[in-house]
């Protein structure tokens, strides 16, 4: 779903990930340079954390990070 990675509302870059054969679609914060080279179907293995985001000075938690 590589039309839909951008930089989002709290100013982290994101990627949509096909998980669970396209069951449980999930948006996973990474380091931008990290998908450079990723295109659609790219299998990338990654440590997943739950963390928290700031959007318009509010900040939620239950949000991904991931590093490969």
């Amino acid at each position: 779903m590589s039309d839909l990675w951008m930089t989002g509302a709290s100013g982290d870059f994101f990627v949509m990930l096909k998980a669970q054969g396209g069951a449980q679609d999930l948006s996973v914060f990474v380091d931008e340079s990290d998908a450079a080279g990723w295109q659609d179907r790219t299998k990338v293995e990654m440590i997943v954390e739950m963390v928290g985001a700031t959007i318009n000075g509010e900040t939620t938690n239950g949000w991904l990070r991931g590093s490969p």
